[in-house]
């Protein structure tokens, strides 16, 4: 069992890396940039942690499999979540 839930561990996150949006002020946006640069860090340990997890998709046991079909739909997810934010930039574009 988690000792703690996730939406626990995400105001834990969230207080612990700050935010990560601009401001327009250099000595706040130089706090945020090294804010966004622990986000994507932990955002590559939780990819990590999924990817790793997808290796027993094809798993006889049926607690295994699931575990890894689990992961790889969330990695399918975040993919499709991407790809769509992708689209997104392309047909409307950011100032």
């Amino acid at each position: 069992m988690n000792a703690f839930s996730d939406r626990e561990i995400t105001k834990v996150l969230n207080a612990m890396i700050g935010p990560t949006d601009a401001e327009g002020d250099s000595a706040v946006d130089a706090v945020r940039l090294d804010s966004l640069r622990t986000l994507i860090d932990v955002t590559n340990w939780c990819l990590d942690g999924l990817l790793y997890a997808t290796k027993t998709r094809h798993r006889q046991e049926a607690s295994m499999r699931e575990i890894g079909e689990t992961a790889f739909s969330a990695l399918l997810e975040i993919k499709q979540w991407i790809q769509e934010v992708e689209e997104e930039e392309e047909q409307y574009g950011r100032p």
